[in-house]
């Protein structure tokens, strides 16, 4: 029997994404993938909006000692992929990028 798959995934870097409330766009690029794993926010009473693709995410989140957090976390986002990310407030993404080797 055999089995393909995407690859291997090899660690390339860390981003620190910053969104503006009104929302900011990011690609993806082709060969990579995304592993979104926080999202810190601007302000306590905030809300997030995340959308991959073109469709929107539904993000769980639950208030703790220090405003929001958010348990969708975290996201994986495969190589020619668009996110927006907007919310009440602007904020960071930390975001752990790989390589796809074959």
């Amino acid at each position: 029997t055999t089995a393909k798959a995407q690859g291997n995934l090899q660690f390339n870097q860390v981003l620190n994404l910053s969104f503006t409330s009104n929302g900011t766009n990011f690609s993806v690029p082709v060969g990579k993938v995304w592993k979104i794993e926080e999202v810190a926010m601007s302000s306590y009473s905030a809300f997030l909006t995340m959308t991959v693709a073109g469709q929107q995410v539904f993000l769980k989140n639950t208030s703790g000692s220090y405003g929001y957090a958010f348990e969708s976390f975290p996201y994986w986002v495969s190589g020619g992929q668009n996110i927006f990310l907007s919310g009440t407030h602007g904020g960071v993404a930390s975001v752990i990028e790989f390589n796809v080797v074959p």
